[in-house]
């Protein structure tokens, strides 16, 4: 009885590291699975710093209340801190949604990444 306890533990205990590593995602994030952005450089019709492009929803759901994280850096290699960008629309399925939006200063690079969304479950009819 004490021997079958124990072959069952050990089972346990050998199952229980697979059941886990199954669960782990060693892909890219969600939403660079979900997103692809495409941007430039730009500037507004002031001539204050921005930048402009696209959200792509590379799914079969629509999204809305997308916001995207702009990390600049100046001339030097210096961070300029992340702006919050919040982009006006709704992306429909396996579609794309322009923006533009000023930046509080110039960089000379950029990184844009998608920071956080929300699934559009739409209304549901006529």
């Amino acid at each position: 009885m004490i021997r079958r306890g124990l072959m069952l533990g050990m089972l346990l205990a050998m199952l229980a590291p697979a059941g886990t590593t199954l669960a782990q995602n060693f892909g890219a994030p969600p939403a660079d699975q979900t997103f692809q952005v495409s941007w430039n450089p730009a500037t507004t019709r002031r001539g204050e710093p921005a930048i402009e492009g696209y959200v792509v929803n590379r799914t079969g759901y629509a999204f809305r209340r997308i916001t995207l994280a702009v990390d600049g850096t100046d001339a030097s290699g210096r961070a300029l801190g992340t702006t919050l960008i919040d982009v006006n629309g709704e992306v429909t399925a396996f579609d794309r949604l322009y923006f533009k939006k000023a930046l509080p200063q110039a960089g000379g690079t950029y990184r844009v990444t998608v920071n956080s969304y929300e699934r559009s479950f739409g209304s549901g009819g006529m």
